[in-house]
């Protein structure tokens, strides 16, 4: 057998022959028929709602996902703020003991109940110091005899 003697049937085209489609010039059925509307079963009902809620919860997640993410950054520049005003929060506060610390040295001063000023001043001659005598300096008195 050849290959061109071999037939190969598709629903359109017979193998080496063009497609051939025969011409309907009468109907197989007579008769007048009303056109229904094909109900959809439950499960596609089911199905269509099923969609709906889930588009429904896809966008409500976009949503509070978007929310979120807002109040994070907001709540990073608020954290950010808090650092830097803490920071000089402390330096003002050093500042401040510094100062409160001299002006409680000036007060106590000022009212003078802890020190005093001196009322007289006393002369006191000033002590003579010893002198002490130059060592005399060391000679060798020692003769060294060379082989004895």
């Amino acid at each position: 057998m050849s290959r061109s003697s071999i037939r190969y049937v598709d629903r359109n085209y017979i193998y080496g022959q063009k497609p051939v489609s025969a011409p309907m010039t009468t109907p197989v059925i007579y008769g007048r028929f009303p056109k229904h509307s094909i109900n959809k079963s439950p499960i596609e009902k089911l199905n269509k709602l099923l969609k709906l809620i889930l588009l429904c919860l896809v966008v409500l997640s976009v949503i509070s996902y978007y929310f979120v993410s807002d109040s994070e950054k907001r709540m990073n520049s608020l954290g950010r703020e808090i650092v830097t005003l803490t920071n000089e929060n402390i330096e003002l506060q050093n500042k401040l003991d510094n100062l409160h610390s001299f002006n409680k040295v000036d007060k106590i001063i000022q009212n003078k109940t802890m020190l005093d000023t001196a009322k007289k001043v006393i002369e006191i001659p000033a002590i003579k110091v010893a002198v002490v005598p130059e060592a005399p300096e060391k000679t060798v008195n020692y003769k060294w005899s060379i082989g004895y």
